[in-house]
């Protein structure tokens, strides 16, 4: 491991980082699967915010920001849920997956001048997205989602070695940045 990488590991112990891996960009396997999954609007969110599509542009475009970058910070974080059919549940280790994700991004941000931060289902920063009116208020926190990218997080994981599943009643949130 380089000596950036073991300042930035020193760095985001104790912010809630389950596991990590450092991988190379080209490891990265991205499909029109999740793509047309956010077409058919699944989650909710297609064409209302600039963290997912069509606003990220198309799985090509989004690929080619991806790979201008060498390599890739892929981490988790696992929850134990009381009830795992509970969605509220879900939203709230969703929110501090996030809040633990912009403390690594600023980790990534103080070491690399230029860092792409991907993260889950959309960004959570606003309670309304000024999409598609407004440029985004505050791009520095927006963070796409990795699968409207395109990207398999099951691959994801794979590349990095990291349990995409860890366990009955567990709830594991996946980011990347791309660096």
């Amino acid at each position: 491991m380089s000596e950036t990488e073991n300042r930035i590991i020193r760095e985001i112990a104790g912010l809630g980082v389950y596991d990590y891996a450092f991988i190379k960009s080209d490891q990265v396997v991205f499909t029109d699967v999740f793509r047309r999954l956010c077409e058919e609007n699944s989650c909710g969110m297609y064409n209302k915010s600039w963290a997912c599509p069509p606003a990220v542009g198309t799985v090509e475009a989004c690929k080619g920001k991806c790979l201008a970058f060498e390599n890739a910070f892929v981490f988790t974080s696992v929850s134990e849920l009381e009830d795992v059919y509970d969605v509220e549940e879900w939203l709230k280790f969703r929110v501090i997956h996030e809040a633990m994700t912009e403390k690594v991004v600023g980790v990534f941000r103080r070491e690399f001048e230029n860092v792409l931060p991907l993260s889950t289902e959309g960004c959570t920063v606003c309670k309304t997205c000024a999409y598609p009116d407004k440029p985004c208020r505050f791009p520095d926190r927006m963070f796409p989602a990795v699968e409207g990218y395109g990207i398999a997080v099951t691959q994801l994981a794979k590349a990095g070695g990291l349990s995409y599943n860890n366990g009955p009643g567990t709830l594991t949130y996946f980011s990347a940045i791309f660096f």
